[in-house]
């Protein structure tokens, strides 16, 4: 069984996604950074800067229908991986898989997004917003209705740690 963890940039995705995959004894898989690999391994930034987004969109729905298929993996994706159709239907369709939207508030994602230093170099702004709480507000406004639309389960992480949040997935989904 894959377990697949969504939402948006700073929800903890990766963090939590190791700690899961520790706990459960299964692989974890970045979908960032399997898309990364198409592009030699160059930042987010650089990949949208040079080939554009819809070149990155494009691997990133190639690279999920991959690692869906996996078994017995943590999967994070992309915060905006289930916005391209075809990566959307790979998630929904994916057998055996517990998909969780890991939501968060906006105020919230922008305090996380700010401790980050490696953001900023390594991730685009989204919006001409400039990745401020503007920028979130208006990303996520698009973002949670597909988010809620593809999850098994919403989990709210805005007030928990990657432990406690580790612990209740654990605990209520699993």
């Amino acid at each position: 069984m894959n377990l697949i963890l969504f939402g948006y940039r700073g929800c903890g995705k990766t963090t939590l996604g190791r700690k899961l995959a520790a706990q459960l004894w299964k692989d974890f898989v970045d979908g960032d950074q399997a898309v990364r690999k198409v592009f030699d391994d160059r930042s987010i930034a650089d990949i949208w800067e040079i080939d554009g987004e819809p070149a990155f969109r494009e691997a990133e729905a190639m690279a999920t229908v991959e690692l869906v298929k996996r078994e017995n993996h943590v999967i994070a994706l992309g915060g905006g991986a289930l916005m391209h159709p075809d990566t959307r239907k790979a998630v929904k369709d994916a057998p055996e898989a517990i998909r969780i939207y890991l939501a968060c508030d906006p105020e919230e994602l922008e305090r996380r997004i700010h401790a980050d230093a490696a953001t900023a170099a390594s991730r685009p702004n989204l919006t001409d917003a400039g990745g401020g709480l503007d920028e979130i507000k208006q990303v996520l406004a698009e973002r949670d209705p597909v988010y809620r639309e593809v999850a098994d389960h919403v989990f709210n992480v805005t007030h928990t740690n990657p432990d406690e949040a580790a612990r209740f997935i654990v605990a209520k989904f699993l």
